[in-house]
């Protein structure tokens, strides 16, 4: 499902910037009252303008008329920020800028709504999902960044190259199983599924992440809690609204969605402490 949101996404930025949310729907747009809006409303009114978007993350981000845009409201559909009518019939994919400083306040206001949404999340993370890699022990405490992460991903894999520089840097790295492709059964879910299920994880993460031997991580026996745990990263990382990964938490505060160099994430990381 998040493939095909990802194309729909990737035809509307090419050929223009209106989205018609309904395939039917034509003519002149429905105008709507401006005013308050029931979030959950809203979010459900947008599902039902295609079975496409039954299963999406849809999350409700805020009332635009403070920006002159009454009757407009920003939304979150699979990740991609838009602005939908009051109705859910019609949507704008793209950010709000201010042009006098160029700043994406789109950005911004999701930025700061993913990272309050990650640190609850993590609050209340099962420790059996993690797939943990230690900070050095002979070197101070400087945090932990918990990642969300796909064996497949490029730059999950670059991330890991970086793994010894940050543990020396006393962060210790908490993997969170996340098939980009979804819980359907592709190559990301197939190998977090062995890795979830090895004896041990973090040699398996490992392995898979560098290209080592794998023939040995084969599935036997019954997988349903490694099922579990993966179903349980995703799951969460669809509640944050994460659109890609790596996706970093870092307990200093604040989120890096997407590849940052450990030179990067160990500064940010001591500027915040």
């Amino acid at each position: 499902m998040k493939t095909v949101i990802a194309f729909l996404i990737g035809a509307l930025l090419a050929g223009g910037l209106v989205w018609q949310l309904l395939p039917n729907n034509a003519g002149t747009p429905t105008q709507s009252a401006a005013g308050d809006i029931n979030p959950d409303q809203l979010v459900e009114r947008v599902r039902q303008q295609n079975p496409q978007f039954t299963n999406s993350s849809i999350r409700f981000m805020r009332d635009l008329s403070s920006f002159g845009f009454p009757g407009f409201y920003e939304i979150s559909l699979a990740g991609q920020g838009m602005v939908v009518t009051a109705e859910g019939d019609y949507a704008i994919v793209g950010d709000l800028f201010a042009l006098a400083t160029i700043t994406n306040l789109s950005g911004e206001y999701r930025n700061q709504q993913i990272a309050d949404l990650a640190i609850q999340e993590i609050g209340s993370i099962s420790p059996n999902i993690l797939v943990s890699f230690p900070a050095n022990e002979n070197v101070p405490e400087l945090g932990t960044i918990w990642v969300f992460t796909d064996p497949t991903c490029p730059y999950c894999q670059r991330l890991h190259e970086q793994q010894k520089q940050l543990a020396a840097a006393g962060v210790t790295i908490e993997y969170i199983p996340y098939p980009r492709s979804g819980l359907g059964g592709g190559r990301d879910y197939q190998q977090l599924l062995q890795i979830t299920c090895a004896d041990n994880s973090a040699q398996a993460m490992h392995d898979f992440k560098t290209g080592a031997s794998t023939e040995h991580y084969a599935l036997v026996g019954d997988t349903s809690a490694c099922t579990s745990a993966v179903a349980e990263g995703y799951a969460m990382g669809q509640r944050i609204g994460i659109s890609g990964t790596p996706f970093i938490i870092k307990s200093t505060g604040g989120v890096i969605a997407g590849f940052n160099s450990a030179e990067a994430i160990i500064q940010q990381m001591r500027s915040a402490n």
